[in-house]
């Protein structure tokens, strides 16, 4: 079996269009564990999150005819599961406008401070000064550092799975990268370039 990096999920889902499930499978397979992840930065509800991946697959399949081909297929399926739990944990008509001003709940704890741009003395600061620094942002920004740093999404992708532009995906990420700077600025002086 291909390790994860090697599977070409563009191409899983174009056979999936012509009509082979077991592309479909592959896909699933290759993002659950993310996808569960994902879903549990929304709500505590673990089977929630559980039946809207399961959801979206066979919605998936439903709709086979219907649906487009799609180059990031990681971030069509955050996508369309942030929208699952979100319809389903919310009346529907709130859904954009909830969406859009980021008024939602999204708990993030980094595992590998490394990836931040440009954060050569990150590991000299200690994990719970980061998380501090990380829980002043908003749900939006925490939200897109997770993709960009934690999935490894790039703009184009992260635009798709926060509903904005590229341009806004950028300027999301960077402001929240210089709050957390700022903030770890205000409570450690001697901290020169985080």
């Amino acid at each position: 079996m291909q390790n994860k990096s090697e599977i070409n999920e563009p191409l899983l889902w174009k056979n999936f269009l012509e009509g082979d499930l077991h592309s479909l499978s592959g896909i699933y397979l290759n993002n659950v564990n993310t996808l569960y992840d994902f879903g549990c930065k929304f709500t505590v509800d673990k089977n929630l999150v559980k039946d809207c991946i399961q959801d979206i697959f066979i919605t998936f399949i439903q709709t086979r005819t219907r649906l487009s081909d799609i180059q990031h297929v990681k971030g069509y399926l955050l996508k369309s599961l942030k929208r699952k739990i979100f319809m389903e944990s919310i009346k529907r008509n709130k859904f954009e406008e909830i969406i859009e001003s980021g008024d939602y709940r999204f708990e993030i704890e980094f595992q590998n401070f490394n990836t931040f741009e440009n954060e050569n003395d990150i590991h000299s600061l200690k994990r719970h000064e980061v998380q501090s620094a990380i829980q002043t942002l908003t749900n939006r920004q925490k939200e897109a550092l997770y993709l960009r740093f934690n999935l490894g999404l790039n703009h184009k992708e992260i635009a798709q799975v926060l509903h904005l532009n590229e341009q806004s995906s950028r300027a999301l990420v960077f402001r929240a990268i210089q709050k957390i700077r700022d903030v770890m600025h205000l409570d450690k002086k001697h901290i020169k370039n985080i």
